[in-house]
């Protein structure tokens, strides 16, 4: 055989081996034009060659996804000729694709969580030699102003409330943390406080202090003791008589105190601080629940000048709105849950939005929860507990509940101002499943009960059966000729508009209808594309998407006059961009579900905290109000394009009804004692919401799923009808946990000995699959000829319903009957669990604020 066969084969093997290799250089050569082409700055540092050769190596399902004992999931190549393939290894070896499948973290999941969608696009931020461009480090910085003074915030549920630090505050008293019973308070503003040990019988003395040292607080120790002193992880006790320790206590840091099983923790908050900057290691310093915002900021001014960059959020508003939305949190799990679900320790999404009700200018995005300690133990090893801490809340959809009513009703009576003069019978508390003689369903709707209910007493008391009847009205043509009137079947109920009395079923829609119910109420036929007439002024009204969506999934206009104009859609400033609505109203296929929920807050009915402040604004002062996070003011804002203007009046007159004797009467309460004047009018809209939970984590099935995956020796007995691990087939649980416990890990590659609990649950899990006969066949799954099970299917695990509470306020001073300055504030909780009304106590604790005090009058900037 010649040699010259040979050394061809040879090169081919070279170049097969390359190839991948070559087209990767060839992407990321190329990166920076196709960067351009997508309007997406080519310096900002993000790896986008590789990220798309890796996209596609996912989109060819050429990756799998399997879940630990934790539910935590593991990316790896899929097993087969495509896991064996030498060129696809040899990119993995030689490219981010090694380390990458080592971290879950950066991979985008399907929503069933079940495969691989793509690489997070930013999860390799460097400083490409080869992009010509590097890494923003300028400075973020919130307008101009005072910032927050520093507060030392005692650590613990409920939350105490935080003792402010001022260069001008009263010196130290005697003991204001005393220690072993954890007493940590003072009445107002202090430089000093003194740290005291009370150690048996003798009275407390001072071990040491912490002080203000211009805006710089400091631990000073002037004697050891056993009382144990620590900043961050560091001892700050002296080591013998006569030392003095002074230690800073940088913000964001934690004093921990400890003596025997007695221990108080307590936080620096506040300070003159920045949004962000970096620090001298070269890492980025962020405030608390702002690094979200931040970081598309700096990677949409990647490749420019490290010039400061000032946003419109105020900082003591915005520790304020974090402090009170910490408050809230806190007050929410210390309350019992209902059902015992969900777990006291889950921690939930909540927003807190604050924006300048005139200008639109927002000037507070408070979020939580804020660091992994705020969840719980089992929530910190899933990924989506990780996604809770790693977005800031205000900027994605969420269920609002009946916050809806207040934009829905003036969008329905600028269509059709007749709708104003309805009147209803409020009906029962409870469940509601007929109005105006239509039955909506099996189920039905929860309703506050009422009396007959006009137009502002229905949003006075948020009645869900007035909603109803509203939006089902609106859906008739006033200016069509009236259609032949429909009985009512019995019991008959009364009901008028525009002063006539009536007992008939109003005609829905104008252009057809089902003949009778189905399961879930009335079923809608209306001509594809075509929806009610009322969702066009709700659009035009509220600049909002009232159909199935298109264009921008995020409404980048908020960053106007960043960098010049509105930013294109693929700007990385969709990262810190409210989702847009998507309200399909031009799809309603059920006369229940996709278009009655959406009044309620359900469906497909979720807003931002952002555009709900927004929509609130435009409410209240009859203006184009638009949200923005660049302090750069816009033009005076037009009056709404309304139809109807007068209709606007009949509104502000339920919201203002609301806060004075409807469902956030008691925050009307507080606000009478707060000091503000008579030119400042409140108005507000509750809402209260069913949010789906966490789907509890089962760690037997997915035990059961992995031995069964890893060939560990799960089998079929046809004979018995179970599942069994070796010859004999259990007989009962306790049996089938001894044959998981018995596994030998060198073969299966799961670990199970000494776990008990885990194999006892994986057992149940055994059980459950079992037939109950002889010779009976499965009906979830098919076991191999051999009988050898490799598979299980995922069992669906329904969530938890939570019950959320929410509420939009608007504090605004008038001059002339014209609003001249304000405050609107958005709170968002998507759980209260048993707490009677905390969304309320939040906006409460906002407007008592000094910086609120300031802002309204006209002191802020």
């Amino acid at each position: 055989m010649s040699r010259r066969p040979k050394r061809s084969a040879s090169w081919t093997r070279v170049l097969t081996i390359a190839a991948p290799l070559a087209a990767v250089v060839a992407l990321v050569a190329g990166a920076p034009a196709v960067l351009a082409a997508l309007g997406r700055p080519s310096g900002q540092g993000v790896a986008s060659g590789y990220d798309r050769l890796v996209d596609a190596i996912a989109q060819r399902q050429w990756l799998s996804v399997r879940y630990d004992a934790h539910g935590e999931p593991r990316i790896a190549l899929r097993d087969g000729p495509v896991g064996d393939d030498r060129r696809l290894r040899a990119f993995v070896n030689e490219s981010y694709l090694r380390n990458d499948l080592q971290d879950p973290a950066v991979w985008r999941l399907s929503d069933d969580g079940q495969w691989v969608e793509g690489i997070d696009p930013y999860a390799h931020q460097i400083d490409r030699p080869f992009s010509g461009g590097g890494a923003w480090n300028g400075p973020i910085l919130f307008r101009a102003g005072p910032s927050p003074g520093p507060r030392l915030q005692p650590l613990g549920e409920p939350l105490p409330p935080p003792i402010v630090l001022e260069p001008r505050g009263a010196p130290a008293a005697a003991c204001d943390i005393l220690m072993p019973t954890r007493r940590a308070s003072a009445p107002g503003p202090r430089r000093a406080l003194s740290i005291c040990l009370k150690d048996g019988d003798a009275p407390p003395h001072a071990v040491g202090s912490v002080i203000l040292i211009g805006d710089q607080a400091v631990v000073r120790v002037q004697t050891p003791s056993i009382l144990e002193i620590r900043v961050g992880g560091r001892d700050a006790r002296p080591r013998a008589d006569g030392e003095v320790t002074l230690t800073p206590l940088p913000r964001g840091e934690t004093l921990t105190l400890r003596t025997g099983q007695s221990v108080l923790r307590l936080r620096l908050d506040g300070g003159p601080t920045d949004i962000a900057h970096g620090e001298p290691s070269g890492a980025r310093a962020y405030f608390p629940a702002l690094q979200p915002l931040a970081q598309p900021v700096e990677r949409a001014m990647a490749g420019r000048p490290p010039k400061p960059l000032r946003l419109s959020l105020d900082a003591r508003l915005q520790q304020e709105a974090q402090d009170a939305l910490s408050a809230g949190v806190a007050t929410v799990r210390a309350s019992p849950s209902p059902d015992a679900k969900p777990d006291p320790g889950d921690a939930f999404k909540a927003a807190v939005t604050v924006m300048d009700t005139t200008s639109g200018q927002v000037l507070a995005v408070a979020s939580w929860p804020l660091i992994e300690n705020d969840l719980a133990p089992a929530q910190r090893r899933m990924r989506r507990g990780q996604n809770l801490i790693d977005q800031n809340h205000n900027f994605e959809r969420l269920p609002v509940g009946s916050m809806a009513k207040g934009p829905f009703s003036l969008a329905i009576l600028d269509a059709d101002p007749g709708l104003a003069t309805l009147k209803i019978q409020g009906g029962a508390t409870g469940r509601v499943r007929t109005v105006l003689g239509m039955d909506l369903g099996k189920g039905g709707f929860d309703n506050h009960g009422l009396g007959m209910t006009d137009f502002p007493t229905f949003l006075e008391h948020s009645n869900n059966r007035y909603a109803l009847a509203l939006m089902m009205l609106a859906y008739r043509d006033p200016a069509a000729p009236s259609a032949p009137a429909r009985a009512q079947p019995p019991p008959v109920e009364a009901w008028s508009l525009e002063g006539r009395s009536r007992t008939d079923t109003p005609p829905l829609p104008v252009f057809g209808e089902a003949t009778a119910p189905g399961p879930f109420g009335w079923v809608l036929r209306p001509p594809p594309g075509r929806g009610p007439a009322w969702t066009d002024r709700l659009a035009r009204l509220f600049d909002l998407d009232a159909g199935q969506g298109g264009g921008c999934h995020y409404d980048v206009g908020v960053w106007r006059g960043l960098a010049g104009a509105t930013p294109p859609c693929a700007s990385p400033l969709a990262g810190a961009a409210p989702e847009r609505e998507h309200l399909g109203f031009d799809a309603v296929a059920s006369f229940r579900n996709d278009y009655l929920m959406a009044v309620l807050g359900g469906s497909r009915s979720t807003w931002s905290a952002i555009k709900m402040a927004e929509v609130y604004s435009r409410i209240v002062t009859g203006r184009q109000v638009r949200a923005r996070l660049t302090p750069a003011a816009d033009p005076p804002a037009a009056d709404l394009p309304m139809r109807s203007p007068g209709v606007r009046a009949t509104v502000l007159d339920g919201l203002s009804r609301v806060v004075k004797s409807g469902t956030a009467a008691w925050l009307g309460r507080e606000f009478a004692g707060m000091g503000y004047g008579p030119d400042v009018a409140l108005f507000g809209k509750t809402g209260t919401m069913k949010v789906a939970g966490e789907a509890p984590s089962e760690p037997g099935a997915i035990l059961l799923r992995q031995l069964a995956r890893s060939d560990c020796g799960l089998r079929w007995d046809a004979a018995a009808g179970v599942l069994k691990f070796g010859f004999v087939a259990p007989r009962d649980r306790a049996e089938a946990a001894r044959q998981i416990l018995g596994l030998k890990e060198t073969r299966c590659r799961v670990r199970v000995a000494s776990r008990r609990d885990l194999a006892d649950q994986a057992a149940a899990e055994m059980q459950r699959y079992a037939c109950g006969y002889r010779n009976c066949q499965p009906g979830d799954f098919e076991p191999e000829p051999d009988g050898r099970v490799v598979t299980l299917p995922l069992r669906p695990v329904e969530p938890p319903l939570l019950d959320g509470h929410a509420i939009a306020v608007v504090a605004v001073r008038q001059e002339g009957g014209r609003p001249v300055r304000g405050l609107t504030i958005v709170v968002n909780l998507q759980d209260k669990r048993q707490a009677e009304t905390p969304a309320l106590a939040v906006a409460a604790a906002i407007l008592r604020s000094p910086a609120a005090h300031a802002w309204i009058a006209g002191g802020g900037t």
